[in-house]
């Protein structure tokens, strides 16, 4: 695959005919988390995070990565979500500019 387009105009997925595209949350404490992502698992969610933000993009806004599991197989955001991984939510947020949190 040498480049991919994201159509903002329109509602296709990016097919990923083998299902590789797999990532995996980790908690490993209360201030570091771990997203492993396949290469594409990668794309799948960057495709996705894209067209979040021209499309949908509304504060407050948000979306929930559930883990797979026998009988339930979910790519809500372009990538299955391991079984042992923890939920993931991604929250649309308006933020100030990093200046104004790092004086």
């Amino acid at each position: 695959m040498d480049s991919i387009v994201v159509k903002l105009t329109d509602d296709c997925e990016i097919q990923f005919s083998n299902k590789d595209n797999v990532g995996s949350i980790e908690v490993l404490n209360k201030d570091r988390v771990m997203i492993s992502l396949s290469k594409n698992a990668m794309i799948g969610l960057g495709h996705h995070l894209i067209r979040l933000a021209h499309r949908d993009y509304e504060n407050g806004y948000h979306i929930h990565v559930d883990p797979c599991e026998k009988g339930y197989l979910s790519q809500t955001m372009g990538f299955f979500s391991h079984p042992d991984s923890a939920e993931l939510i991604i929250c649309c947020s308006d933020f100030d500019s990093i200046d104004s949190y790092t004086k």
